[in-house]
């Protein structure tokens, strides 16, 4: 910064209007305040309502609505705001980046204010060095914003046409930049709902997302930002998961990342995304000669600990696992996670996960495959009836991740010989699968229940039987994943695997 800029900004800032800056902590005689007492109160979690805050500040003599009550919360409100100007951002959780992303903010808003007080040089000095950063590190709508601001002040105030169009270059530039990245964002956002939630075959989101694809894709190389490409090829991705050409898929995130892990400038989080997408379709391929395990090593690199998509990388690790038959290294998974100080604030679908995870692992001990004692020491006491009342979210997908959760005790109970002691009655899993399984997407499922009701009639190795379990096994073996149009999720344990097992025990 020029010393002209310095001048008028030392002018613009003076210590009287410093005064009148109202920072929590930083007055001494606010020490022990009404304000100081709601901070702390609600801090160390023991106000947790306006009710509770008043009865703190007051006793019984205010109310919520009291004029004395709303004056000092918004009083530590408006102290808040101004102290998150001064975050400190040297935590472990802000890279480089999300360091630039603060501040870069922080300084634009900081010289847009100076452009009201008049103390346009140090607003343009301002502006410049924020600008560098924010191309650096490829803040397009940043960019955008400071280069309009610039190009308003280098054409009226400092009347240096050279800089003027060096700016209006930039800003024609990247506010092409920004509508690009605009129109992929709008088309993504229409997506994502079904990318997160729903996951299977559907005619009518696969022909939006090939629409939507086909329009951004030949234009990936004009926009060139690194949002953009994630965008675009999440959308890809949509369309492959909608047709349920996973094979597609594979190919298309292995592209994604290819690309964007030589962008400096990818978002981490948009990387670890991907990364997980790649894991998904490894898992639903069955792909074990895949680089897995780099994959999510790769991905939990990208992620900050205790983060829910850290937990939901383990998690896909530990399915791996279980796919590959490595049932050791999925005990081991759940072990090291479920020890994670934040592992019993997990909440909605991904604990029923873990939850449904612990239950196949006791599955697997009844099989032999793992120590009964030491899946009883990581995962705790098999109690089917606790965990079936604990779960709340996948109960409720009657044609998805509940599946597992009904075969669950029906597979263990006839593992244990205890079928027949079970309130688990054939005709009620019959009627469940006319119900809920007889459909294109749950074929799989369907053929394996009528298998395990085989099982459960002890005639499965009779010649009477044997037509059904032909079938039924015929059904297995050709709705493979790469056709089958349900999720890999849906089985913890591939059927194929299970029915082995269980014939094995037979």
């Amino acid at each position: 910064m020029d010393f002209s800029a310095l001048k008028e900004l030392v002018q613009t800032v003076t210590r009287n209007k410093i005064k009148n800056i109202e920072v929590l902590g930083n007055n001494p005689d606010q020490e022990g305040s009404l304000i100081e007492m709601l901070y702390d109160g609600i801090g160390k979690g023991e106000v947790n309502s306006e009710e509770e805050a008043v009865s703190l500040l007051y006793g019984d003599k205010e109310s919520p609505k009291s004029a004395a009550y709303l004056r000092t919360r918004n009083r530590l409100i408006r102290q808040l705001i101004n102290i998150s100007l001064f975050v400190d951002i040297s935590q472990p959780m802000f890279n480089d980046r999300a360091k630039a992303y603060y501040n870069c903010y922080r300084d634009f808003a900081s010289a847009h204010i100076l452009t009201l007080r008049d103390a346009i040089q140090a607003a343009i000095d301002i502006f410049e060095q924020t600008l560098e950063q924010a191309v650096k590190y490829e803040f397009v709508d940043l960019t955008a914003d400071i280069s309009r601001e610039l190009r308003k002040l280098y054409g009226r105030a400092s009347g240096d046409p050279v800089k003027h169009e060096r700016i209006s270059k930039i800003h024609r530039e990247y506010e092409k930049k920004k509508h690009l990245e605009m129109l992929a964002l709008e088309h993504y956002e229409s997506l994502i709902n079904y990318y997160i939630v729903k996951r299977s075959p559907s005619k009518e989101v696969h022909k939006l997302a090939s629409q939507y694809f086909e329009e951004l894709y030949p234009i990936a190389k004009e926009a060139n930002t690194s949002q953009y490409y994630y965008y675009t090829y999440t959308i890809g991705l949509i369309r492959h998961f909608s047709a349920n050409d996973t094979i597609g898929a594979l190919k298309l995130v292995e592209e994604a990342l290819e690309i964007l892990k030589k962008r400096k400038n990818t978002n981490r989080a948009s990387l670890s995304v991907l990364a997980l997408q790649k894991i998904v379709c490894i898992i639903q391929l069955r792909r074990f000669d895949l680089d897995c395990d780099d994959t999510v090593e790769y991905c939990i690199s990208l992620l900050e600990e205790g983060h829910l998509n850290w937990f939901r990388a383990h998690e896909l690790h530990l399915h791996y696992c279980l796919f590959a038959k490595r049932y050791q290294d999925a005990l081991n998974i759940y072990s090291k996670i479920s020890q994670h100080q934040k592992f019993s604030t997990l909440a909605g679908a991904i604990r029923d996960n873990w939850q449904l995870f612990g239950g196949y692992l006791h599955l697997l001990a009844a099989f032999g495959k793992l120590d009964e004692q030491k899946v009883t020491d990581i995962v705790g006491i098999y109690r089917f009836g606790k965990m079936n009342n604990e779960i709340e979210i996948i109960a409720k997908d009657k044609e998805g991740m509940n599946v597992p959760l009904i075969l669950l005790p029906v597979i263990y109970a006839l593992v244990k010989g205890e079928f027949e002691d079970k309130e688990i009655s054939p005709e009620a899993l019959d009627k469940y699968r006319k119900r809920y399984l007889n459909t294109d997407m749950n074929k799989r499922s369907a053929a394996f229940l009528n298998l395990l009701l085989a099982y459960a009639k002890k005639d499965y190795a009779s010649k009477s039987a044997e037509k059904k379990i032909t079938k039924e096994l015929e059904v297995l073996y050709s709705e493979q994943p790469e056709v089958a149009g349900q999720t890999f999720a849906v089985e913890i344990i591939p059927y194929e695997d299970l029915w082995e097992m269980m014939t094995e025990n037979g």
